[in-house]
């Protein structure tokens, strides 16, 4: 655990300066925008950086826009700039989410980008932007990296982030066809991290009776939230059907890994994933269009 004081707080207004920053304190800098993530590891004493570098005020990380058929969001969009963004609208499956995390102070300051550099496993945010294919930009004064969201967490608690690079950005295309996404959850307080959730996007064929693509993902249910191929394979192609989707459901616990904890047993969290993920896909299926 690191001791050392915080001897520095900067507030760079672009970000070659914000970078600069990054590179001069080798690893001792820390990013921080709404300071959620942050100001948690700090009281719970995992965290002592030497030099803050906020990020707050560089115009372009906090925009939200549609650039050449893809969806960018800036790292310091913060929940709520996310909530009311017209750009976001079309896409329940994350408009879901943002509506279910914490309360409306919190929301008001916790940003993407704070929340996929704390690369916790019960994030709300993180299975919606697994069904969307998001990308995560990355910018160190020598290069950009763009890096596929589903490859960005790679272990619990740890995202593939150098010392000199910090998250600018995260992108995802418009979906193509009659598409439709929900997001599902149970936790024990309202507005609290997730016992377990399930975010499922939908594609449709012209008639609205075939699923042309379908992406489930899933929180706290394993060292990362993550997808369920298990699940998509067997629905991919298919007809809609209650059946169908019924014994899909069934398949999810293939692919998940919960453990006992204080918000309930392994056993109850695959039973959950099961259930949400039916519930999700139902609601995902009908805002695309078709009928259950």
């Amino acid at each position: 655990m690191n001791s050392s004081p915080l001897q520095s707080y900067h507030l760079p207004l672009d970000l070659v300066s914000a970078l600069t920053l990054l590179a001069e304190h080798e690893g001792s800098a820390k990013i921080v925008a709404g300071g959620q993530s942050i100001m948690l590891l700090l009281r719970q004493g995992f965290l002592s950086p030497e030099t803050f570098v906020d990020i707050s005020c560089i115009p372009e990380l906090s925009e939200i826009a549609t650039i050449d058929e893809a969806i960018y969001v800036g790292a310091a969009a913060t929940y709520s700039s996310l909530e009311s963004s017209p750009e976001i609208q079309p896409y329940s499956v994350l408009t879901d989410s943002l509506h279910v995390i914490a309360d409306p102070q919190i929301r008001n300051l916790g940003t993407i980008g704070g929340a996929l550099g704390h690369a916790d496993p019960s994030l709300d945010i993180v299975p919606p932007l697994l069904c969307l294919d998001a990308n995560v930009v990355l910018k160190s004064l020598d290069e950009t990296r763009i890096v596929s969201l589903s490859n960005f967490h790679q272990e619990y608690m740890t995202a593939d982030l150098s010392k000199d690079e910090l998250i600018h950005s995260v992108t995802f295309n418009n979906l193509p066809g009659p598409h439709g996404g929900a997001y599902e959850k149970v936790s024990n307080v309202e507005g609290g991290w997730p016992t377990v959730g399930v975010a499922a996007q939908v594609v449709l064929d012209d008639t609205l009776s075939i699923i042309s693509d379908v992406k489930i993902a899933l929180a706290a249910v394993g060292d990362t939230a993550i997808r369920s191929p298990c699940m998509e394979k067997s629905l991919i192609g298919s007809v809609i059907s209650m059946d169908s989707i019924s014994k899909s459901s069934e398949l999810v616990s293939q692919d998940i890994d919960p453990i006992d904890d204080l918000s309930g047993s392994a056993e109850y969290k695959s039973h959950l994933a099961g259930v949400l993920s039916k519930r999700a896909l139902i609601k995902a299926i009908n805002r695309a269009g078709g009928s259950l």
